[in-house]
């Protein structure tokens, strides 16, 4: 078992050296925030880990001690190491190469599962993994697995001070003319923020579990307009009674939050076909949100507004805005997210790229907002973590990722810190889309107060039910008062 030598500097010392650290490495770190305690920068090079599967490469120039790890190729190919030091918060850098684009890693501290995603980059590059709570005595890191095939040089644990919520953002909406009761709805979520996690789930049915477990029900109550698409329609989808079951949800007392799986507009394959490396695909009509199921180009159609296929982007829109409308003539504000996930490509509407992307959210925007005056809706946008992507503050109100950690109990340290350095004091953040139940308590201990989440349809039950009912039962977790 190797432990990883620490910095044994007095605190004036430390303290320079953790600046000098810094700008070195890009990573601001300002005097006044470093903690009090006898704390120090922690060094953890590739080349002084324990590797299992993963080899030590030297092929790659300018890296750290004696080689980097490579080879990652399977989820059990990882490095690890065991280091001491005085317990606090510490921030993690891992110092990364990944030429073949953005790969997804695991890391595991102290027993604890996170993740995260490395951003492509041919040369050495810094990721902020997130916070991670380093306890007096043995304490264990291993990073590795996940998508694989890129390179590790080493990860540097800064000392911290102890996280605080991000900043409420100003009490308006993008739309200047937002009704009444969406207004109203905005002004509850952000008097949550900082201070209560608000809960959600997808189906009626979830919800019912949840009360069963927790004797609570959940803040939010989730929908799809997917077969509203005139594309489904046309293929026998039958919508009808969605809508009517949405205001009734409102009515009970649930806060909405409404999505749209948009099927493609045009060219719906609608077979099985073999792609381009002889794998048969099933592409189906109903699967025409997916870019795989169709040939619909979003960036072509953008181009030419005399086109069949921009043509019919307004018309699909024109169709949803019927929908909306009757949330709107009921009262009901609604927090909208539609064009959600684009950043990974597996949707139509983000295979033609981020240009194109945002220029349809701003169609989408002005046509529901301007056009159809459609001023209930509270717009949230699901964010990937790229900012070429953001459709800007002008059309978004609410920040959200979809998260399906590999574990439960991951804080989602890394997003969060992500999302905050970026929109803290600008847009309320939320998890839009997660795989079960969070720890909401261990998040909020990591200064993670996300606005809401919202389980996705059927995964609440793979919640462990000790862990449902602290995160339903806590005080700070707002759920719906009846």
């Amino acid at each position: 078992m190797k432990i990883a030598r620490r910095f044994r500097y007095d605190v004036e010392v430390t303290s320079a050296r953790l600046l000098l650290a810094g700008s070195l490495l890009g990573i601001p770190i300002r005097a006044a925030a470093l903690p009090k305690t006898h704390r120090h920068v922690i060094p953890l090079l590739a080349s002084n880990a324990i590797l299992t599967g993963a080899t030590l490469g030297k092929a790659r120039t300018g890296y750290s001690g004696d080689g980097y790890a490579t080879g990652f190729k399977s989820v059990q190919d990882k490095i690890g190491f065991t280091f001491q030091d005085a317990s606090g918060f510490y921030k993690a850098v891992i110092r990364y190469c990944s030429p073949n684009g953005p790969k997804g890693y695991d890391l595991k501290f102290n027993g604890q599962d996170t993740s995260g995603m490395f951003s492509k980059s041919s040369s050495w590059a810094q990721c902020n993994a997130g916070l991670f709570l380093v306890k007096k005595g043995v304490n264990n890191l291993s990073v590795g697995g996940g998508w694989g095939y890129y390179d590790i040089d080493r990860i540097t644990l800064y000392p911290v001070a102890p996280p605080k919520p991000a900043r409420r953002p100003p009490a308006r909406l993008s739309d200047g003319h937002a009704s009444a009761a969406a207004r109203a709805l905005f002004a509850k979520l952000r008097g949550l923020y900082g201070k209560k996690t608000g809960s959600g789930c997808y189906s009626t049915a979830d919800a019912a579990y949840i009360y069963s477990q927790t004797g609570k029900y959940p803040m939010i109550m989730g929908g799809d307009l997917m077969d509203y698409s005139p594309s489904r329609i046309a293929h026998g989808a039958n919508p009808t009674g969605t809508i009517q079951r949405l205001i009734a949800d409102a009515r009970k007392g649930y806060i909405l939050t409404i999505s749209w799986h948009w099927n493609a507009p045009m060219h719906l394959i609608n077979k099985t076909y073999v792609d381009k490396t002889g794998k048969s695909i099933k592409a189906p009509w109903w699967s025409g949100f997916y870019t795989y199921a169709t040939t619909f180009n979003l960036a072509k159609a953008l181009a030419n507004r005399n086109s069949p296929e921009y043509k019919a982007l307004i018309s699909n829109i024109d169709a949803i805005a019927v929908q909306l409308e009757k949330l709107q003539r009921a009262g009901v504000p609604v927090l909208w997210r539609p064009l959600h996930e684009a950043e990974g490509g597996w949707f139509w509407w983000g295979a033609s790229g981020p240009d194109a992307f945002r220029q349809l959210w701003h169609i989408l925007y002005h046509r529901l907002t301007v056009v159809h005056k459609l001023h209930n809706l509270i717009w949230v946008y699901t964010s990937g973590g790229d900012m070429h992507w953001y459709p800007g503050d002008k059309y978004v109100d609410i920040v959200g990722i979809d998260a399906y950690p590999k574990s439960p109990l991951d804080p989602l340290s890394s997003q969060y810190e992500q999302m905050r350095a970026e929109f803290s004091g600008r847009k309320l953040l939320a998890i839009t889309e997660f795989g079960g139940v969070p720890d909401v308590q261990l998040m909020q201990q990591y200064g993670e107060f996300w606005d809401y989440f919202v389980s996705w349809n059927g995964t609440v039950k793979s919640a462990p039910t000790g862990l449902m009912k602290t995160t339903y039962t806590s005080p700070t977790t707002e759920c719906m008062r009846r």
